[in-house]
């Protein structure tokens, strides 16, 4: 929000869903902005708001032409099929929360491999019991990759700086693991930013301004001695408003505030808006389904990376209210 001033070609709304005209446009205060933008009264440019910027929602953005001499549709040589993009596999039944739905969309049910909530929890039990059990070399393989055990630990050589871009509709992890994360790195002396986008989607680009190489040269520029200093362009005044004929964006005032400027929102309100979009009764059975990811650690019949004693002790503690719901929502 505090680079909305980037968003050079989005078309801005009053509060009567009415385009404003250019010169209200131009007129706009960076706070003006703000506050329109948590009422959802915008609809995005094409651009994306600026140099070195993405697409808000993970797009891929513009992939440009192809390299002289390559036809369109081929590849260039040494990329193999499934290695550009995020399509995944295209047998799994597998929705999104941006998309409002989560495991099985279109369906009712929750869970392609089990049937009834008991022997879903069963299996998540043993899962973790053979973890926990240990490798062929005695390793938790959780543990073992959980980065808080290596972030300051005496031993570790410790990055100088971090940045990490996540999307709120559907990243790939937790709000709050991010903030454990970012809190061990900063403890560790490492400068570490962790950014969430409020609609960013799976692999979310930088936008607004903004560019990883930008946040690069700023970086060694910051931390090498001799390096040149880089900072960000000024952000252009918008004084044209877009032609967008109706606003697109998401209204977030239900989780969100802002009082004299100052936005604010609770931890709690940010885990609301994660899930919002999901549209089964219980958005968190859909990652007990195995098979999904499979790679490091896992098979084809255990998905690894969602092991979690303490969700474990949430199905068991919360059975006699979550197992009503299991394979019980409603088709989107």
């Amino acid at each position: 929000m505090d680079n909305l001033d980037y968003a050079s070609d989005w078309t801005w709304f009053d509060e009567e869903g009415n385009a404003l005209s250019d010169e209200e446009v131009a007129a706009m205060t960076s706070q003006d902005k703000a506050q329109a933008f948590l009422e959802g009264r915008y609809a995005k440019g094409t651009s994306a708001g600026g140099p070195g910027g993405g697409m808000m929602g993970g797009g891929r953005g513009d992939l440009g032409q192809p390299p002289e001499g390559l036809e369109e549709g081929q590849l260039p040589e040494g990329i193999q099929p499934g290695q550009g993009g995020d399509a995944g596999n295209r047998e799994m039944i597998v929705g999104t929360p941006d998309a409002g739905t989560t495991q099985a969309s279109g369906s009712t049910v929750d869970s392609n491999n089990y049937a009834t909530y008991e022997e879903m929890v069963e299996a998540y039990r043993a899962d973790i019991e053979s973890i926990q059990a240990g490798d062929e070399y005695g390793n938790n393989l959780v543990e073992l990759y959980n980065p808080l055990n290596y972030i300051g630990a005496e031993d570790t050589e410790d990055p100088t700086w971090v940045k990490i871009l996540c999307g709120a509709a559907e990243g790939d992890i937790s709000m709050f693991n991010s903030l454990n994360l970012q809190i061990a790195m900063l403890n560790a002396g490492i400068d570490a930013e962790l950014q969430w986008q409020w609609d960013g989607g799976h692999v979310p680009s930088e936008v607004l301004g903004d560019s990883f190489s930008l946040y690069v040269d700023q970086m060694y520029g910051q931390y090498v001695e001799g390096a040149a200093t880089v900072t960000k362009a000024e952000a252009q005044p918008q004084t044209t408003n877009g032609t967008a004929t109706e606003a697109s964006g998401t209204d977030l005032t239900g989780w969100v505030s802002m009082e004299n400027g100052t936005v604010s929102f609770s931890l709690a309100d940010a885990a609301a808006y994660r899930t919002a979009g999901a549209s089964k009764a219980m958005p968190g059975f859909d990652v007990i389904d195995y098979g999904q990811e499979d790679y490091v650690f896992g098979t084809a019949e255990q998905d690894a990376r969602h092991w979690d004693s303490v969700l474990l002790d949430i199905f068991k503690t919360y059975a006699d209210v979550l197992a009503p719901l299991f394979n019980n929502g409603i088709a989107s």
